[in-house]
C-alpha cells in the first residue's frame, strides 16, 4: 500500500466520526455538553504503515482547550487531513518542558532537554519510556545531553499515538457524561447498532471498532495501551488494579498495558522490556 492509499483508506475510517463531531459542536452550547466538551482531536501524530509501536490512550485531555482559550478560543478540533503533516504530540515544543516567567509556564524547551523544568507529566514520563525503548534497541548509542538522539531518525518517526476515543475533556468522569448523553439521542443512536435501549457500551464499541479498522489498516508490531482503563476497554477485559504491567493479544495484535495510577515513572523502564520484547 503507498502513503495515498493509506491516508485514503484512513480518511474513510474518521469520516464515520463526523457525526458525533457535528452534533458536539452543534450542541456545545448545551448543559449536557458545555461543561465536559473540550474538543474533539483525532491522530495524534503521524499516519504510519507498520509502525514499531502504536499507543492508544482513552481520550485527550483539555490541554489544547486550555492553550487555545489562553489565545481566545472556546474549543479545538483537530482531524486528520490527509495533504496536511502531523507531528507526534511528544515532539512539540513545550509540550514537555517549559520555563517559568511570573509563575506561569512561558518558554517551551525541545522535547530531548530533558534537565529543564516538567510542565506536563505525561509528556514527559512518554519521552523517557522512548528512550529506555530506544536504549534497549540501541544499546551503543551514546546519548549526549540536551541534543536529538540518532534514534529520532529511525526508531523516533515509527511511532503512531491517538486515542479511543478523540472527544477531550477534563477527566474521564466528564468523557462518561458524554457518552451516555449520546447513548440517549435519537440522531445519533442509529450509528450504534440496534440494542433497545441503547447502552453507553454500544457507543465505546462504535469508537473502538474504528481504532480496530487502524490497526488492522497500519498493522504495528505492537500496541501500547496508555492505562488501565484503555487496555480493558481495548481488549474486552478487567484487569485488575494491582496489576502494574499486563499484556494480552488482540487478533495477532500483542497489546500492552500499564498502570498509571499515582506516579508510575518508576515503571518505564519494566515497560520499555516489555515492549522491547516485541520489538525483538
Amino acid at each position: 500500500m503507498n502513503n495515498q492509499d493509506l491516508r485514503t483508506e484512513y480518511a474513510n475510517i474518521e469520516k464515520r466520526m463526523y457525526p458525533i463531531m457535528d452534533y458536539l459542536e452543534l450542541n456545545k452550547s448545551k448543559e449536557t455538553i458545555k461543561n465536559f466538551y473540550k474538543g474533539f482531536i483525532t491522530l495524534q501524530s503521524p499516519l504510519l504503515l507498520n509502525p514499531e509501536i502504536l499507543f492508544l490512550g482513552i481520550n485527550p485531555g483539555q490541554g489544547a482547550f486550555n492553550e487555545n482559550k489562553y489565545h481566545g478560543v472556546n474549543e479545538t478540533i483537530r482531524i486528520f487531513e490527509p495533504d496536511k503533516p502531523i507531528k507526534l504530540d511528544w515532539y512539540k515544543n513545550g509540550n514537555a518542558r517549559c520555563r517559568k516567567k511570573s509563575g506561569k509556564w512561558a518558554e517551551g524547551y525541545e522535547w530531548f532537554e530533558r534537565n529543564q523544568g516538567i510542565n506536563n507529566q505525561f509528556v514527559a514520563n512518554m519521552i523517557e519510556l522512548l528512550y529506555e525503548v530506544a536504549k534497549l534497541k540501541y544499546p551503543n548509542e551514546n546519548i549526549v545531553s540536551n541534543t536529538r538522539p540518532s534514534w529520532f531518525e529511525t526508531f523516533g518517526q515509527k511511532v503512531m499515538f491517538t486515542n479511543l476515543y478523540p472527544i477531550a475533556t477534563k477527566n474521564i468522569k466528564d468523557l462518561n457524561a458524554i457518552l451516555k448523553t449520546f447513548s440517549k439521542e435519537p440522531n445519533l443512536i442509529p450509528l450504534f447498532g440496534k440494542s433497545n435501549p441503547i447502552r453507553k457500551w454500544d457507543v465505546q464499541r462504535y469508537f473502538i471498532r474504528m481504532i480496530e479498522d487502524l490497526v488492522k489498516l497500519i498493522e504495528p508490531k505492537v500496541i501500547v495501551c496508555l492505562g488501565t482503563h484503555a487496555f480493558n476497554d481495548f481488549t474486552f477485559t478487567t484487569t485488575r488494579k494491582n496489576c502494574k504491567v499486563f499484556k494480552s493479544k488482540k487478533d495477532h495484535y500483542p497489546v500492552i498495558g500499564f498502570n498509571r495510577t499515582g506516579n508510575w515513572s518508576n515503571l518505564i523502564p519494566k515497560i520499555a522490556k516489555t515492549i522491547n520484547n516485541e520489538l525483538e
